[in-house]
């Protein structure tokens, strides 16, 4: 009788509803786990992006506004790593790669180490056109004629984005 009063009875055991309490924790926790590391993992790729697009930004500006120089006057001195020429008006523009804060009138684009930025300088305006930029190197790959620009910056990693590009400075003969 005891066996068939068992049958007969409805509801759950304790153990049952334990059973069932454990192996719902169980999911839970694993679809969570899964669906941080899926977070993390998106905001790593994000970070990713936003560094090569800064990069990539930047370096698209400083090669079109090399290339709306008068190619006639360009000039590329390297101890002082600037680029001079004569803008629309006839007066002579700079681009400052040094890292040293050259704020003047004439200064088109300039670099600044310390703050890790690259400026606009539009009518004494100091634009900032990229941030995080950890270097910007310019090599003279052919003397008076070709130039490298390579630009870099960390991610919140640490790990370094390099982007590069060759710009010819001279009109082709």
């Amino acid at each position: 009788m005891k066996i068939r009063n068992r049958l007969d009875s409805k509801g759950f055991t304790l153990l049952e509803l334990m059973l069932t309490l454990l192996l719902s924790s169980l999911l839970i926790l694993t679809y969570a786990t899964i669906v941080l590391q899926s977070v993390q993992y998106w905001q790593y790729h994000i970070e990713q992006v936003r560094v090569h697009e800064n990069l990539q930004y930047a370096l698209h500006y400083i090669e079109k506004n090399i290339r709306q120089f008068n190619q006639q006057e360009i000039q590329y001195i390297p101890d002082m790593k600037q680029i001079i020429s004569r803008n629309s008006q006839g007066e002579l523009s700079y681009m400052d790669f040094s890292g040293e804060n050259l704020n003047q009138w004439n200064t088109y684009l300039y670099y600044q180490k310390g703050n890790r930025r690259l400026l606009i300088n539009r009518k004494r305006e100091n634009n900032v056109l990229a941030q995080d930029i950890d270097q910007l190197i310019i090599k003279e790959v052919q003397s008076g004629a070709l130039i490298e620009v390579s630009i870099s910056s960390k991610d919140t990693q640490g790990k370094e984005h390099t982007l590069k590009s060759q710009i010819r400075i001279s009109p082709r003969r």
